[in-house]
């Protein structure tokens, strides 16, 4: 019984390890992002901003009617 006791014990302090480095890893890569971003180059001035394209009619946001959908797919 102790066998098994110590090697469940070895087993989770391995995960353990193994999840402390996989958070270490996530922490250092989200400040190089952030760091990016707060002294990085100004996304908003005028010379990078993108101008919005045309909105179309038949975009999906207006392809769905309840008027063309019959009463057997409701």
């Amino acid at each position: 019984m102790y066998a098994i006791g110590k090697l469940l014990i070895d087993v989770i302090v391995a995960l353990f390890v193994v999840g402390m480095a996989g958070s270490a890893v996530v922490i250092v890569i989200s400040f190089v992002e952030d760091f990016r971003e707060l002294f990085g180059p100004d996304e908003s001035s005028p010379e990078t901003e993108a101008l919005p394209g045309p909105v179309h009619a038949k975009s999906a946001a207006y392809s769905y009617s309840m008027k063309t959908e019959s009463p057997r797919h409701l």
